[in-house]
């Protein structure tokens, strides 16, 4: 009988070791998966998103220089009834600076307007999203500087026409109709109130050069920068 209890208590012991190890082995794979998700970029390499990006959408390089990410040409199409990109720009741009890619309204982490004179730069705050900026050059800023909250989670543009609107860009009116990004003010992206990125938004113009001094009209193409808090 002692025997008999002995072998069932061996043979459970090995069912629940097997057991553990098949959820250990389930949690690696599941990170290696989420890991290999990303958009890799090693220093010194510019990888094309339109070749690698996890959307049927999306459009732009980055470059990586140290931890540095350079984000070029960025922009998305929509989606036509056959599930296929279409060559119409969005009106909204998606992106997730963590995944180094574009994303989907669905997947809503950041995002940035493309239509008319509107690039308003926005957060989810429903996914602990937060967005501040402060005037100081991007290479400078820490996370332990202190930032001033964006109203809303919304920083878009400011012009002579709304003196009270605080962005990240310029409207310069007529006879230009120019969009320029304000000078050495660096956006902040904070995930459950911790400084997470720094943002340096540079162009909404194509290569970041207008194709003509009034009235540009080869936008939306974003240029941005941006780095983690580590």
């Amino acid at each position: 009988m002692n025997k008999l209890f002995t072998t069932a208590a061996l043979v459970c012991a090995l069912s629940l070791g097997f057991t553990s190890c098949s959820k250990d082995d389930d949690k690696v794979e599941q990170v290696k998966q989420e890991y290999q998700a990303k958009v890799m970029v090693k220093d010194g390499e510019t990888v094309d998103l339109k070749k690698v990006s996890k959307t049927i959408n999306t459009q732009g390089t980055i470059k990586r220089t140290g931890k540095i990410y350079s984000l070029r040409n960025f922009r998305q199409f929509t989606i036509g009834e056959d599930g296929k990109a279409t060559t119409t720009a969005a009106e909204t741009f998606y992106f997730d600076f963590k995944e180094n890619d574009g994303i989907s309204k669905a997947d809503f982490v950041v995002s940035i307007n493309a239509k008319g004179s509107n690039v308003d730069f926005v957060t989810n705050n429903s996914k602990g999203y937060t967005l501040s900026y402060i005037d100081k050059a991007f290479d400078e800023v820490k996370a332990t500087d202190e930032f001033t909250a964006a109203k809303n989670n919304l920083l878009g543009l400011q012009s002579t026409y709304a003196p009270n609107v605080i962005g990240w860009a310029n409207y310069t009116g007529s006879p230009n109709h120019q969009v320029l990004a304000v000078a050495n003010r660096t956006i902040i992206i904070s995930k459950d109130a911790k400084p997470f990125f720094k943002i340096r938004m540079n162009s909404v113009y194509e290569n970041e050069t207008m194709n003509r001094e009034v009235a540009p009209n080869n936008y939306f193409f974003y240029s941005i920068d941006y780095q983690e808090f580590k």
